[in-house]
């Protein structure tokens, strides 16, 4: 072997360096024991004779039960979680190796000098030191075997949260961390404060110009209801604004505390925790935002097809109402109302094809929800349904039509609209009167624009003349006034019936047509005018004679006054009274 090559080789440690090393190693572990016998000394370890006691044989019929397993207990220092101890040690349970452990941190804190965080072997588990002082001994049972949590894995986790809380315990001593956190503090309220004013300024100044906008716009709109539909989304919009701002504000606030949180050791985990849960929330958000994006593109689909059924049907029946052609035997009148229906069909079937795609639709807080509100729906809007089931009976059994004139229970005038609940008629006087479709249905209706005889309705006037006036006179003069009232039309031609042969007079009705509804009650009055004139200038009394004694001769007509032509004794002949 050459020079170098033995210069290269290593030289075997000496005998005395050996056992410097086997001293050193020796009075290591020496002082462990000592500080695991000090450890037990402060945390009394039950007596050999209680052990011998409890690890007796019992008698197989007074065996108590197996005491419960300790709680676990969780080591926090400074405002931090240190470990978790989950298993008795030497007889003391984790909640008391927890407030000792941390007994032993503040004490070895509170002394002079940086205190360093070490661990070391020990045969019961791992010793967690602070300078070389013993804080607690880890043991196999304390990690998390449920989530595979391994004792080197625990120790390293005691150690960097350790160390980092010791850290923050010696900073917060230190008045220049204090006040220079202060100082941040007072720099993050200006800030905060001063964006909340910008903020407070812009809006109202937005509200001013928006305020002067609308009251131009107001101005310039004529309809009532268009001025209520911008006031409605006006008092919408600001109600949304006013929502926003209150977010904004809490979102300043949040991100204020969190920043005042985070400039002083002691309150740091609270902003830790603050900016978890946020980033947490906001990953989910986002992750459930991506998820759900498959679902909504198909419920996307469903309704955009939708969309266009209902475009198309609403051409097709715009046809039909406009009387381009026909569909399904559908006139003009119905067109509008089946239009409707169709399209809440499609809607609804629409609307159960994308209701699995939608977000949440499986969540049994979703599928609660929706019987909550189909239960509300069924108890609280039979009414409306019925209101809505009666309209749409109206329309399609064609009882009435708008612009026809009706009579519902004491009320006449013409149809405005058959509604979705309700049905409108304008009175001669003007007044609207809304009657409910189930009313309708359930009373009576008179509808006087539906003959057999075309366009136009009957008017009728009653009159009552006394025995002794002819009748074909009565008849003559009668239909002389339908002559001479205008409106009546003469084909067909104006009748004169005898409804009654009352006691002491006969009961005449006249019945003539007109062409124009809307005018009836004129025409009627004109008709009462005209025969007042051709009986007055018959010398015919129009009143109703009634029986008091028997009269000196019968009150009978001559066969040769049959026609009328002269009256009868000289005098007025005719007694009696018209009513309609």
């Amino acid at each position: 072997m050459t020079a170098k090559a033995a210069a290269a080789t290593p030289r075997p440690p000496s005998l005395g360096s050996r056992v410097r090393r086997h001293a050193v190693a020796s009075l290591r572990l020496a002082l462990i024991a000592c500080g695991l016998w000090l450890l037990s000394l402060a945390l009394p370890i039950p007596s050999l004779a209680r052990q011998a006691q409890d690890t007796a044989p019992a008698p197989p019929a007074t065996t108590p039960a197996a005491p419960p397993p300790a709680a676990p207990a969780v080591l926090r220092y400074f405002n931090r979680d240190i470990v978790v101890l989950r298993v008795p040690f030497f007889g003391n349970s984790p909640e008391r190796r927890a407030r000792v452990a941390e007994a032993n941190i503040a004490r070895i804190v509170d002394e002079p000098g940086e205190a360093k965080v070490s661990h070391q072997p020990v045969p019961q588990g791992v010793a967690i030191l602070m300078s070389g002082q013993l804080v607690t001994v880890l043991v196999p049972g304390d990690p998390d075997t449920l989530r595979g949590q391994t004792l080197d894995q625990l120790r390293a986790q005691a150690v960097s949260r350790l160390s980092i809380a010791v850290t923050a315990a010696e900073q917060a001593r230190r008045p220049q961390r204090v006040l220079e956190g202060l100082a941040w503090v007072l720099v993050a309220t200006a800030v905060a404060v001063g964006v909340l004013w910008l903020l407070r300024v812009l809006m109202r100044r937005t509200r001013h110009r928006v305020d002067a906008w609308v009251a131009r716009r107001l101005a310039q709109l004529r309809s009532e209801s268009a001025r209520q539909m911008l006031s409605g989304l006006i008092a919408s919009a600001r109600g949304l604004v006013r929502l926003s701002m209150w977010l904004i504000v809490a979102l300043t606030f949040e991100e204020w505390l969190r920043f005042a949180f985070g400039r002083f050791p002691y309150t740091q985990p609270w902003a830790d925790a603050m900016t978890q849960w946020i980033a947490t929330r906001t990953a989910g958000l986002g992750q459930s935002i991506v998820s759900a994006l498959p679902g909504l593109f198909s419920a996307f689909l469903i309704f955009l097809l939708a969309r266009l059924v209902t475009q198309a049907v609403r051409i097709t029946f715009h046809g039909v109402e406009t009387g381009r052609f026909q569909f399904l035997g559908i006139d003009q009148q119905l067109a509008e109302p089946t239009r409707k229906i169709f399209t809440v069909l499609i809607w609804l079937f629409a609307l159960a094809m994308a209701y699995p795609y939608l977000p949440g639709a499986e969540t049994e807080a979703f599928k609660g929800l929706s019987v909550f509100v189909g239960l509300m729906v069924s108890l609280g809007a039979s009414s409306i349904v019925g209101q809505a089931a009666g309209g749409f009976t109206l329309l399609y059994s064609r009882t009435m039509a708008p612009g026809d004139v009706v009579r519902i229970d004491d009320t006449e005038g013409t149809v405005q609209q058959i509604g979705l609940f309700t049905t409108r008629l304008r009175t001669p006087l003007g007044v609207e009167v809304s009657y409910p479709n189930n009313v309708v249905l359930g009373g009576k209706l008179q509808n006087f624009s539906r003959n057999p005889d075309g366009p136009g309705m009957w008017i009728e006037a009653s009159v009552t003349i006394g025995y002794d006036s002819p009748w074909r006179q009565v008849h003559r003069l009668l239909l002389d006034a339908a002559q001479r009232t205008p409106g009546v039309q003469p084909t067909p031609a104006p009748f004169v019936a005898q409804a009654a042969l009352s006691d002491f007079y006969v009961q005449y009705v006249l019945r003539a047509r007109i062409a124009d509804v809307q005018q009836r009650l004129a025409a009627r009055s004109a008709l009462h005018a005209n025969i007042q004139d051709a009986f007055n200038e018959a010398g015919v009394q129009i009143m109703s004679p009634n029986y008091e004694a028997d009269p000196e001769s019968p009150k009978i007509v001559p066969k040769a006054h049959w026609e009328g032509r002269q009256p009868m004794d000289g005098t007025a002949g005719g007694h009696g009274h018209t009513s309609t």
